[in-house]
């Protein structure tokens, strides 16, 4: 096995937990995905990213036991929970597997060469991936390999992540955002990866046949700004690890934070966008 990349948000509990509120707050935005792109009852699928399972378990419903969804993770911990999840709920057509999906030819390295037969997979989801991949021609190589003709890729990614913000006010929060920027560029990652995938997809042939924008506001009181707090206060101590945000400035956010909540503050998440491909 090719060893994985350290996932930059962390794979700790802490993070699992974090990742299920998340997948809770945008479920309904990926069953209409889902919908648009065609998945359906007995497909092939592809949950690329899959993390601790919550989407890859949302597909196995949807494909039903005759169909198979296979999750891919860099993280162990996270494949582990995947599997642990499937077990729970009896979804026999899920399985998941670790490999890292920016290192080149990495699952041809492995079991996966067997499982991802070339042209049979009907569809593939991609969220919050390829953002944080150094190099994304390993993860295309993969989907233009797996998927059938006229398959279909539905991903979403933000195109802009400076977006992020929070007002009236925000200034602390504005700093904060920008050293999350500054962190995941200095780990390859790229929080407006989805300016340049249109491109990258084109060349390889793939159309696009839907697009749309999942920019949201929010009061303070609704579910996106509810998301937006947990990360902020679950992700200033990983910057504080990372030596790149102080114990200082995390305290100068909680306090403009915990006034933004008293307030009527307009929350607006980062700019994300979901794109719908298909094979030729």
């Amino acid at each position: 096995m090719t060893a994985s990349r350290d996932y930059v948000l962390g794979s700790h509990d802490g993070e699992h937990g974090r990742l299920g509120r998340q997948h809770a707050i945008w479920h309904d935005d990926a069953l209409a995905a889902w919908r648009r792109a065609g998945f359906g009852a007995g497909q092939w699928l592809l949950d690329l990213g899959c993390g601790p399972g919550f989407a890859s378990a949302d597909l196995a419903t949807l494909v039903g036991p005759a169909g198979r969804v296979l999750g891919l993770d860099s993280a162990e911990r996270f494949v582990e929970a995947a599997r642990q999840l499937a077990d729970r709920h009896g979804l026999s057509q899920l399985q998941a597997r670790r490999v890292d999906l920016a290192s080149p030819g990495a699952w041809r390295a492995t079991e996966l060469v067997e499982m991802l037969p070339a042209g049979r997979w009907d569809g593939a989801w991609c969220r919050w991936l390829a953002m944080f991949l150094p190099r994304l021609d390993p993860l295309l190589d993969l989907v233009q390999h797996s998927l059938r003709s006229g398959g279909r890729l539905v991903l979403q990614e933000y195109i802009r992540w400076d977006t992020f913000s929070v007002h009236p006010g925000g200034d602390q929060m504005r700093r904060f955002v920008g050293r999350c920027i500054e962190h995941w560029r200095d780990h390859g990652g790229d929080p407006d990866v989805a300016s340049r995938l249109p491109a990258l997809l084109e060349a390889r042939g793939l159309k696009l046949l839907d697009s749309r924008s999942l920019m949201a506001c929010s009061p303070t009181s609704g579910a996106k700004a509810t998301w937006l707090l947990d990360f902020l206060g679950s992700y200033g101590p990983e910057l504080q690890a990372g030596g790149v945000w102080s114990a200082a400035e995390q305290s100068a956010l909680e306090a403009e934070l915990a006034e933004a909540r008293q307030s009527s503050s307009l929350w607006l998440t980062p700019a994300l966008v979901e794109m719908v491909w298909e094979q030729p």
